[in-house]
């Protein structure tokens, strides 16, 4: 809205309607914000490959990505481990 006269008469009509606030700030956001969804048209989003990877192709890029003796492992596993040898520990059988 570009007329001051219009946008504070809405703003009223808005205040005194219950839960009109609610629809005239959604109803903002969406004017300022230009089309909504405007995320969802960029080109290349949402594309998805035609040909799905194999189980065995999915487990050799991840153990590319994570290797068993990386050290982001080492520290999970030796979290693993003291957690382990706590609750042996304090265990009351």
């Amino acid at each position: 809205m570009t007329n001051p006269l219009v946008h504070a008469l809405v703003f009223i009509a808005a205040v005194l309607i219950p839960g009109g606030l609610l629809v005239y700030f959604a109803w903002r956001a969406l004017s300022l914000k230009g089309e909504p969804n405007h995320t969802a048209q960029k080109e290349g989003s949402g594309n998805t490959p035609a040909q799905r990877s194999t189980p065995h192709e999915a487990r050799t890029a991840f153990e590319e990505m994570f290797p068993k003796d990386s050290l982001r492992a080492r520290s999970r596993r030796k979290q693993l481990d003291r957690v382990k040898a706590f609750r042996h520990r304090n265990s009351k059988k």
